[in-house]
């Protein structure tokens, strides 16, 4: 299995992706992959645990690897210690595990390695391509380098919206359940006549284009 961040800490990693895993069947011993999205505590605070029921390799950027090593931008009391240097990522490799492969999109801007995912999900005989945004908010607002950085997002929306044009990406998700709805849409999956989590590539070329003009109007205060 693939294991996409580890939440805040070894606890809620535990409570949450070990028993959430366990009620669907899973074996958490199963993780090959922990994948980090990007260099904060509540993306990479539970790897302690993953790696001590799963030994996974751990996935990150080059970038990200080197700022949890060396100067955390962020930290707080609730999250877990960074893990160890392992598998450093560049943008366009894959992370292959059986028939199912992840691809890595390197999207700079809330960290200077925030990583993006493609892959492909199943469901009912049917696939539909997934994106994964690896990190959405504008938090680096004191940082020195934050010019740099937002037109890195900037890019990266503009770059990722092509993507997911060009290759039908119907299922667009967030790695934070506020900025995708994804309580909400599983509460309604029982029910629901289609799976919520397929909005259509429309949707998504629509989703990363307000993304990519709430940057620029970003970039336009911050430069005022």
């Amino acid at each position: 299995m693939i294991l996409i961040d580890a939440l805040n800490n070894d606890d809620e990693a535990e409570r949450v992706i070990g028993a959430g895993m366990r009620r669907l069947g899973l074996d958490p011993a199963q993780i090959r992959y922990l994948v980090i999205t990007h260099g904060h505590g509540d993306h990479y605070g539970g790897a302690g645990w993953v790696k001590r029921v799963a030994s996974p390799k751990i996935v990150a950027s080059d970038a990200d690897w080197t700022m949890m090593a060396t100067k955390l931008e962020f930290d707080a009391p609730e999250w877990g210690r960074p893990p160890q240097r392992d598998v450093a990522v560049r943008d366009g490799d894959r992370i292959t595990l059986g028939d199912t492969a992840v691809e890595v999109l390197v999207t700079p801007g809330h960290t200077r390695g925030t990583i993006s995912l493609l892959f492909t999900v199943r469901q009912g005989g049917q696939e539909h391509r997934a994106l994964l945004w690896g990190g959405t908010a504008f938090n680096f607002g004191a940082q020195p380098d934050r010019i740099e950085r937002l037109q890195g997002y900037i890019d990266a929306t503009a770059r990722l919206r092509d993507i997911a044009r060009q290759r039908n990406v119907d299922v667009f998700i967030s790695n934070h359940a506020g900025y995708d709805e994804a309580i909400t849409k599983l509460a309604a999956m029982p029910s629901a006549g289609r799976n919520p989590f397929v909005i259509g590539a429309d949707t998504t070329v629509r989703a990363l284009t307000v993304m990519h003009e709430c940057a620029r109007a970003t970039m336009e205060a911050w430069k005022a």
